[in-house]
């Protein structure tokens, strides 16, 4: 008697261009292989392979990179596992992502983060039916997505999906987002999904969260802890991950957060923290240090450029 065949689950993430986008697709893998109990296998689509893309279980390489959002799409086309879970780069793991499993159970084929809505309601949706041309007729509910997690089954109903991703991006023009016009994936998906009829899952504040929309942020890395508030979703004390954005990236807080789970990293592999680590990192010292002198660097920056701005127009 033939044996059933073991479904592999695995996420993914993608990074071209820069190195800055190699750097931080690495701390996301290093997060998540960190704080997960049983890590499953991770995949990066990238452009090459280098020492950060040596810390990823799979590695697919392409050469259809636009460097731009709808890099996305080639998600859709290059899919490791049976099922997939995508987790923009620019994140951090602050507890075991393998809940996202059960997050995401019985959904459709593709899901995102977000909400449906009816066709023609007006709240609460980024497009109008009669705004999207052709694809008017395809459509009898409207999607709102957020492109920073996402499920994708491997399954030949994908197939279709990516070609009319290709297909209303290759017509974008034609279309009208009165939300969000320059977020180019999610308006794309928010059209294709329900032209294949995939649903979003509803947001749970606990286990996402887009840091330049938070207030009350207060992170914990060295206890995989982190809570903060949000005018939409109220508080929360136990988040699980955060999707910084690329231009955090470069900022105090985030390279803080990084220093930290690299100290945790080398403690776990037998190199415990001196001292001087505990203060700078576990008491913040260094944090706070560089959020001063970030802050005054930026504001002789722009003295400096109105000064510039200045003796040109004179």
């Amino acid at each position: 008697m033939k044996g059933c065949a073991i479904m592999i689950r695995g996420f993914i993430t993608i990074a071209t261009g820069k190195e800055q986008y190699y750097k931080i697709a690495a701390n996301l893998v290093k997060s998540y292989k960190f704080f997960s109990k049983n890590p499953l296998p991770f995949a990066i689509i990238a452009e090459e392979e280098n020492e950060y893309t040596a810390l990823f279980d799979d590695v697919i390489i392409t050469n259809e990179s636009k460097h731009s959002f709808m890099d996305k799409f080639l998600l859709l086309k290059h899919r490791p596992y049976d099922e997939n879970i995508f987790i923009d780069a620019d994140s951090l793991a602050f507890g075991d992502l393998n809940v996202y499993w059960d997050f995401f159970e019985g959904t459709t084929d593709f899901s995102a983060l977000g909400i449906d809505t009816e066709l023609h309601a007006t709240e609460g949706t980024w497009y109008y039916a009669e705004d999207v041309w052709k694809y008017t007729d395809m459509i009898t509910y409207k999607s709102r997505v957020h492109a920073g997690v996402m499920f994708i089954r491997n399954t030949q109903k994908i197939d279709k999906l990516y070609n009319d991703c290709c297909d209303i991006y290759s017509n974008f023009d034609k279309l009208h987002f009165h939300t969000c016009p320059n977020s180019y994936d999610e308006c794309t998906l928010g059209v294709a999904m329900p032209m294949n009829n995939m649903h979003t899952t509803r947001e749970n504040p606990n286990l996402f969260a887009a840091y330049p929309f938070l207030t009350d942020i207060k992170a914990d890395m060295f206890n995989g802890r982190i809570s903060y508030s949000s005018s939409w979703a109220g508080h929360t004390e136990n988040g699980l991950l955060m999707h910084f954005g690329t231009s955090q990236t470069y900022k105090p807080f985030y390279r803080f957060l990084i220093k930290c789970l690299e100290l945790m990293i080398a403690e776990k592999n037998g190199k415990p923290m001196s001292l001087m680590d505990k203060i700078l990192y576990k008491y913040k010292l260094s944090y706070y240090v560089n959020k001063v002198v970030y802050e005054i660097t930026r504001f002789f920056k722009r003295v400096g450029n109105k000064i510039f701005k200045l003796g040109k127009d004179i």
